[in-house]
């Protein structure tokens, strides 16, 4: 049966119905910054991206679908320490978002700042299709988003209450030139210098020293003393660099610093041969075969390396 000639769904109705929803938000809803994300290093094989940033953002109006308060799992306590998994449902207006943006519609792993409770959080999926077709045409989008999780992104976005997110999880780490070097360094130890400066070890070359979490100032001319190795070195020049030491933090049960060096000691990976529990012969023999080339001895094996092989006894 043909539906009747008297009703259609006509631009006019649908312009009414667009601009009462666009009004409706905009009186109920809250003003919210929305942060697009940057794509700078794809991988197209995994389809993600290990080196995202932000550095663009916009206020806009959203409502707050989550009346009864934040889903998801909540606050928990699990294995790895607390946990914050909340979660909240945003409707935006498909022509205010066109019109504040050069996007066609928000997308999944964008973030949006919400003011009133200062929480970061990323879209996790975006329903375009609810309501469904009000006088035949669409006007909202419903935004599925999730508390963000950190995991050294870089936010630029000249906004000052969103930039300090990042400032708040990141700390930059600096390169000390040394001279006069007695002993070595070792990673992770607390450092002292002459001038009462501490800091910690993030690497060590040889000559050049990275701490981060520094307390005091760090001066040139100054001795720094290995607190654990008591090496010492005298401080030549000092560069801060770009490089971030990602997660530091004063609390005082985080010990993934110390569950890290604990972890190396269970393998030696400068073992020749860690599997064999001291059967590798010591057997080598000059031969000239060219290195990294492979030749079957009977039921042994014959391995070469820079022009040696070793015989492995079966």
């Amino acid at each position: 049966m043909a539906t009747n000639s008297y009703f259609h769904h006509n631009r006019s109705e649908q312009n009414l119905v667009e601009d009462l929803t666009v009004e409706s938000i905009k009186i109920h809803g809250k003003d919210m910054i929305y942060l697009p994300r940057t794509t700078n290093n794809k991988d197209d094989l995994f389809g993600e991206d290990t080196i995202t940033s932000f550095e663009d953002s916009f206020f806009i109006e959203m409502y707050i679908a989550s009346v009864d308060g934040f889903g998801g799992d909540g606050d928990f306590i699990s294995k790895f320490g607390l946990e914050i998994r909340d979660t909240v449902e945003l409707i935006v207006a498909k022509k205010r978002f066109q019109q504040e943006s050069d996007m066609d519609r928000p997308r999944e792993g964008d973030l949006i700042y919400l003011p009133l409770t200062r929480g970061l959080f990323e879209i996790k999926f975006v329903e375009h299709e609810n309501p469904f077709y009000q006088v035949g045409k669409l006007y909202t989008y419903k935004l599925s988003c999730e508390l963000f999780q950190y995991s050294q992104e870089d936010i630029d976005t000249d906004q000052s209450v969103i930039d300090g997110i990042e400032d708040t999880k990141k700390e930059f780490a600096y390169d000390l030139e040394l001279s006069s070097l007695n002993g070595s360094f070792i990673f992770n130890e607390s450092v002292t210098l002459t001038n009462g400066a501490t800091a910690t070890v993030s690497a060590w070359n040889g000559n050049v020293l990275r701490l981060h979490d520094v307390t005091g100032t760090l001066e040139v001319g100054t001795t720094v003393i290995g607190d654990t190795s008591l090496a010492t070195a005298l401080v030549s020049s000092i560069t801060e660099t770009t490089v971030h030491i990602a997660g530091v933090t004063s609390d005082p049960f985080d010990k993934n610093d110390e569950i890290q060096l604990e972890s190396n000691t269970i393998f030696d990976f400068t073992d020749i041969d860690p599997f064999s529990e001291g059967s590798y012969a010591d057997i080598i023999i000059d031969t000239g075969i060219p290195a990294n080339t492979f030749v079957p001895l009977g039921s042994d094996a014959l391995i070469t390396a820079d022009g040696e092989f070793f015989v492995v006894q079966p």
